[in-house]
């Protein structure tokens, strides 16, 4: 069975976020899902690829969890400038 998941993410410093999460896509931590992240005028794009549901709720669970702790440290980041 196969399972994607599509997510899209309207960020204003989306640039940021995505050049953060770039290296966790280029070495995936399983072999079961594959991640394809974008970056493009309205945000970023997140798309999942799985070989099953248990892999693809993993893969939601870590890739969504990500993003939010790069989102919390960019907005400290610009309350201490």
């Amino acid at each position: 069975m196969r399972a994607d998941f599509e997510f899209e993410i309207p960020y204003p410093d989306a640039e940021v976020i995505y050049e953060a999460m770039m290296p966790e896509c280029v070495t995936p931590p399983s072999e079961r899902s594959s991640v394809t992240l974008v970056n493009d005028d309205s945000g970023l794009k997140l798309t999942i690829v799985a070989d099953d549901l248990v892999s693809l709720r993993a893969s939601i669970n870590t890739w969504l969890r990500l993003i939010r702790i790069a989102e919390e440290i960019t907005g400290l980041l610009e309350c201490e400038i």
